[in-house]
C-alpha cells in the first residue's frame, strides 16, 4: 500500500481507517484487509510453489523415486495453480478498491 499511496497516502490511509462512522473510512478498512488478503495469499501462493519445486528437484535427483512422492508433484502443482489463480483474482479486486478508495479521496 506504501508503493501505491506514498508515504502521506499510507498515513493517511490509516488515519481514514480510524474514522468508522464514515464511508471513507469503510472504504479504507475495505482496503486495507483487501491488501492484508493478497499479502497472505501471496505467502501462501510462494509455499506451494517452493514445495512443487522441491518435490520435483527430489523427483529428478533420485530416478528410483517411489511412486507415492511421485504423485505429490501433480497435487503441488494443482495446488499451486488454484492459488495462483485466488491470488491473480484478490489483486484484481484490490485495484478496483484502490481505485475506489483514490477517487473518493478526490471527492472530499
Amino acid at each position: 500500500m506504501r508503493t501505491a499511496l506514498g508515504d502521506d497516502g499510507h498515513i493517511a490511509l490509516r488515519r481514514h481507517r480510524q474514522a468508522t462512522h464514515t464511508a471513507l473510512g469503510t472504504l479504507a478498512q475495505l482496503l486495507y484487509d483487501t491488501a492484508r488478503e493478497a499479502d497472505r495469499l501471496h505467502t501462501t501462493l510462494r509455499r506451494y510453489a517452493t514445495s512443487a519445486r522441491d518435490h520435483l528437484n527430489d523427483a529428478l535427483a533420485d530416478p528410483f523415486t517411489p511412486h507415492a512422492d511421485a504423485t505429490a508433484i501433480p497435487y503441488s502443482s494443482r495446488a499451486t495453480e488454484l492459488h495462483a489463480a485466488r491470488y491473480t483474482q484478490q489483486m484484481h479486486q484490490l485495484d478496483l478498491v484502490l481505485d475506489a478508495y483514490q477517487t473518493a479521496l478526490l471527492a472530499v
